[in-house]
């Protein structure tokens, strides 16, 4: 069986687009690999397909939850791995697509099962952030598992607590214990990331965050609030959304506002490609040459079919 195509990167380099343009020749369906494309009434924010986008190519893992639920790599791991067999079984070819370095990591090298949550040490870890910031947590996980905490920000609370968990409760650090407690993929993949040089990337991430507010990403931002969605809860976690919602508040302006998600974006681009630089085995795509977008997608149409 060949190996499935997947299609990550930066964002803001047109995935969805080369993809929707590959769909005219060959018979595609699409598989998100982002972690907030997934949940209802966030669209503008998240970077979803478009209405059109949407009717050319048939999508799956997006809408499929409301903004107070819970979603993981493990999950998205299980019901990928579902929707390939399903989609290979109707003759169709599933491309993934999302940028997400997590969950592309997850899907291609396979899923850690380690120790369950611990409700009790979590709380012993919020307490210690409360006290003394999060970046306490990360200085201990950082003498403890040098590895991954220097392929996660410094202020990824999720992560940080999760990996001091395991070690806590396994006593094993989270690079060592993925080795014990690994299920591996029942797929192989090609993984093509999509980039460009800096300069031009972080061009491309300013237009693109203040078109969203032209296209009505504060309001978008409002109506969730409306609907008694709070900025705790997981899928607030997207870039700009908790963001906007403190400037509802009164807490900044509405220049402040763009300026911050802009560098947070830029910033999340810098960790995306740190993530990718751990994998092995990519396939660097620099989305401003034509002539290297026109191959993958001959490559694609050609191979797997």
């Amino acid at each position: 069986m060949k190996n499935i195509p997947i299609i990550t990167g930066v964002t803001a380099t047109g995935k969805t687009a080369f993809v929707t343009k590959l769909s005219e020749r060959i018979p595609v369906e699409i598989i998100n690999a982002d972690a907030f494309q997934v949940y209802k009434y966030m669209d503008i924010g998240t970077a979803k397909p478009s209405k059109k986008e949407l009717a050319k190519v048939k999508h799956h893992l997006i809408d499929i939850l409301y903004p107070d639920e819970h979603y993981s790599a493990g999950i998205f791991f299980q019901k990928a791995q579902e929707l390939i067999a399903d989609i290979l079984n109707r003759e169709k070819i599933p491309v993934i697509i999302g940028g997400t370095g997590l969950y592309v990591e997850t899907l291609a090298k396979g899923i850690f099962n380690g120790p369950a949550k611990d409700t009790k040490l979590r709380e012993e870890y919020q307490k210690e952030i409360e006290k003394n910031g999060v970046n306490s947590l990360y200085k201990r996980l950082a003498q403890i598992d040098p590895e991954y905490a220097a392929r996660i920000s410094t202020n990824d609370k999720n992560r940080i607590i999760r990996a001091l968990e395991v070690y806590d409760l396994s006593g094993l650090n989270f690079t060592k214990s993925h080795e014990l407690f690994h299920q591996p993929p029942k797929f192989k993949y090609d993984v093509f990331v999509f980039t460009t040089e800096r300069s031009v990337l972080y061009e491309r991430i300013n237009t693109r965050v203040e078109e969203m507010f032209g296209r009505g990403w504060a309001e978008e931002v409002k109506k969730l609030l409306e609907m008694g969605y709070t900025p705790d809860m997981q899928s607030f976690s997207a870039i700009g959304y908790r963001e906007t919602a403190r400037y509802f508040d009164g807490e900044m302006t509405f220049g402040e506002l763009l300026k911050t998600i802009k560098k947070r974006t830029r910033n999340f681009a810098k960790r995306q490609l740190t993530w990718f630089r751990h994998m092995r085995d990519l396939k660097y795509i620099d989305v401003m040459d034509r002539l290297a977008l026109k191959e993958l997608e001959d490559y694609i149409g050609e191979n797997y079919q």
